[in-house]
Formats: structure tokens, sequence, C-alpha cells
């Protein structure tokens, strides 16, 4: 029995060689929504400077029914962003230390911040073109931090002082950068995450600190009301062009972390030892993915060894193992492999396959497709 700490080593450095290439494929989108944070930042101070205040906030729905929570309050919709966002941030990095893999970090946060990016173009356009008196305390016309002054020199609008935009920004309303953020990583984990219990407290999250927003005059209820269905609708039309998924072969192991064992190189006949040992040790280890087991023959064991029907057996399995499948055994493959083999098999059974040149174009035909799609890990040709 392996150490823990050597068992999530092991974990870490197994996920960061095929988290990667995912990087390197993705890392212009990745700089871009980096580098677009900057920008969004630029913006939300020239908002701050053309920032046009009164001293009474316009008329609110949410401000007229809801409770005033005040200066000494106004850090209730602050605490739950920080508890929202911060297990966020830790469950996109499940992937280098649980079992159970649903999807990769870098494509998560690839397709995250073309999401926030895309949203927050909207925003910026949205509070540029009209500037409405913000609401908040410190923004009202009688205080001096509601305006920023122009500056002197074109470059002094480059320069972005964080710590005062992120607790004294005006004019940057609608809207709602707060809810934008939350509501991009609620839709990723309901997308992504497994537990129906933790999705259903992160919407009620989401809701509360919308109302805590309003309730502490950071916002006016419009701002909010956008966010919810701008944030969705963009999140849902990127997704509709995303294809990327996690196969099932990258789901190793399917066990739970208490009965690991080093099982040397990572390979399918490793992944069917782990399976067996779960099942042996009693613990349910269920697939995430739909997986068919298909029956190979006595006698086929070899790649290239002839079965029923003139048929013949090929391992796409790495040199000097292709051939420890046989004996009755059954290995897992994909769906849509065991579903052709399946179709082959039952040709066979039926006596439609008796002709052999026409079983020889039909397989043929089998091999270039598992060619193609790269699904076949156990195919009969």
């Amino acid at each position: 029995m392996s150490s823990f700490p050597g068992i999530i080593a092991g974990r870490v450095a197994h996920e960061f060689r095929i988290e990667l290439p995912m990087l390197l494929g993705r890392w212009k989108q990745i700089l871009f929504g980096a580098l677009f944070q900057y920008f969004h930042g630029m913006s939300t101070q020239l908002a701050h400077r053309m920032h046009r205040p009164q001293l009474v906030p316009l008329h609110d729905i949410g401000f007229e029914y809801l409770p005033e929570l005040g200066l000494q309050k106004a850090w209730v919709s602050e605490s739950i962003f920080w508890s929202l966002f911060i297990p966020f941030v830790l469950w996109s990095f499940s992937p280098f230390v649980t079992a159970r893999k649903r999807f990769y970090t870098a494509v998560i946060y690839a397709r995250i911040l073309v999401v926030l990016s895309l949203c927050q173009f909207l925003r910026i356009v949205s509070f540029t073109v009209t500037q409405l008196p913000a609401p908040n305390y410190h923004c009202r016309s009688d205080q001096d931090t509601a305006v920023l002054a122009m500056p002197e020199h074109w470059w002094q609008h480059i320069v972005i002082n964080l710590g005062r935009q992120a607790t004294h920004g005006c004019g940057d309303l609608i809207f709602s950068s707060h809810t934008t953020f939350v509501l991009v990583g609620c839709l990723t984990f309901t997308e992504y995450g497994e537990t129906l219990l933790l999705k259903v407290v992160a919407w009620l999250g989401v809701a509360m600190m919308s109302l805590c927003i309003v309730a502490s005059r950071k916002h006016y209820s419009v701002d909010v009301v956008v966010a919810w269905y701008v944030v969705p609708l963009v999140f849902y039309a990127m997704m509709r062009r995303w294809t990327t998924v996690r196969p099932p072969r990258d789901y190793w192991p399917h066990r739970p972390l208490a009965v690991e064992e080093d099982l040397g190189p990572l390979s399918p006949k490793d992944d069917l030892s782990a399976l067996d040992a779960s099942n042996k040790s009693g613990k349910s280890s269920k697939p995430l993915l739909p997986v068919v087991s298909v029956p190979v023959e006595k006698g086929a064991g070899r790649t290239g060894a002839p079965s029923a029907a003139g048929h013949v057996r090929k391992n796409s399995g790495s040199g000097g193992h292709s051939g420890g499948y046989g004996g009755g055994h059954a290995r897992r493959v994909s769906s849509s492999s065991a579903l052709r083999d399946l179709e082959l098999q039952s040709l066979v059974d039926n006596g439609d396959a008796a002709d052999p040149e026409e079983d020889k174009i039909k397989a043929s035909g089998e091999r270039a497709g598992a060619q193609r799609d790269g699904t076949g890990l156990c195919t009969v040709m």
C-alpha cells in the first residue's frame, strides 16, 4: 500500500503530463483572457472619472422592498462572494488529486476566461455609453471619493489602482461585476460538477449574494438582473461551440483512494487491474461514462490470430502486452467501438457474413472507422 503523500504526488505528476498539452494548445485563449482583465480594470477606472454623482440615488424597486444593510453590514455580500469563489478555485484543480476526473483544468480555465471576457466586454460597452449615478455611499455627490480627476498625462490612464477600484469604485454599474464572476463559476460547476446538493447550495449562494448587493446599495436592481440573463446566454452560446470532453480512458483509476495500490505503468491493463481490486474490496467505483465489455474468444490472445468465420482480433495496446487479454477475459472498450464489434459478431452468428470477400470488405471498413474516431481499443476485423 502506497503512502498517502506518494499517491497524491503520483496523481499530480500524472495529471500534469495530461494537462500540459491541453495548456499549450490553449495558451492564447488563457493569455487573452488574463490581459482582458487588465483592460477591464482600465475601463472601470475611466468610468469612475466619468461618473456624475447625485446626492439621492435613482428610484429602485429593490431599494424600496429590501431592508438597507448600511455601511456596517456591507461585508455580508463580500463574504458570500469569497465563500463561493475560493471553493470554486479549489474544485477546478481537483483533477490533480482526485481519482474521478470529469474535466481538464486547462480546458476549464480557457473556457471560463473566454466567457468572462465576452461578458466584461458587454459590461464595458454598457456602463461607458450611459453613466448612471452610483447608489453606493462613497459615490454620492457629498463625498470626495465620488469622482476621480482626469489625469494630466495619457499614460496615467493605464496605471490602475486595484485596491481603490475593488472597494471604492463608482460608475461601472450595468451590469454587476460580482454577479458576473459568481454566475460564470456557478454555471461551470453546474456543467462539470457531480454533487447535486453542492450545486443547489451554490445557486442559493448566488441568489443571496445578489440580494445583498442590492440591499447594500452597491448596485441598482437592474445591474443584477441584467447579469442574471446575459451571463447564462453567453455561457451556453459558447458551450455549443466547444466539443472537447475528457475521454473515459483518462478516468484512471476507477476506485476509492483507500484501496489504491502501486500498479506500475499507466496502461489499459493497469486500469483493469485497478477495477478488479476495487470490486474485490466490495466498494463500488462506477465509471462516469458507460463502458461496454466485449467477450474475447479463447485462442484469440495474439494479434492477428484468426477466430470464428475468418475474423481476426487486433489489439491496439502497447507493445509487449498485445496478447494479455486472451483466455476468455473481457476487455473494457468505448461504446462506439463495442457497438461495431457486437454488430459484426451478430452478422457472424446469423450467417450473414459467410462470404469471405464481403466479410473482408466489411472488416476493412470497420478498421478504418476505428482509426478515424480514435476510440477503438478492441476491434474485431
